[in-house]
């Protein structure tokens, strides 16, 4: 007697969809509203261990919110991170590549600190 495992197909398989995360009438609201505020990135050390992480403040969102963004730069970075209060930790020095993703989700990002 012989087992058969069926396999899914190439192609099928979606770790994070893109597109579910903006489907929120409530979250484009407060993207929209939190345009016109600047948020500010910065690299910053750890005080655990000495470690660069990438700070993420000034946003004037609902902590779903933040964790729906910080999944989000989470995955396009292939980092890990944090939502500390009302600001984000990014693992590593990633500042340009946050501003950027926070250019595109229609933030106005603005560097701060060294």
């Amino acid at each position: 007697m012989r087992l058969r495992i069926k396999c899914m197909p190439k192609g099928n398989w979606i770790e994070f969809n893109q597109s579910n995360l903006n489907t929120d009438p409530q979250y484009e609201k407060a993207l929209n509203q939190q345009s016109k505020k600047p948020v500010k990135v910065q690299k910053v050390k750890n005080s655990k261990k000495g470690k660069i992480v990438t700070l993420i403040t000034d946003l004037q969102l609902e902590h779903h919110e933040l964790v729906r963004l910080l999944k989000k730069i989470k995955s396009s970075l292939g980092t890990g991170g944090t939502v500390k209060g009302d600001s984000m930790e990014i693992q590593g020095n990633k500042v340009e590549e946050v501003m950027e993703i926070l250019h595109q989700e229609g933030f106005q990002a603005k560097r701060s600190g060294g």
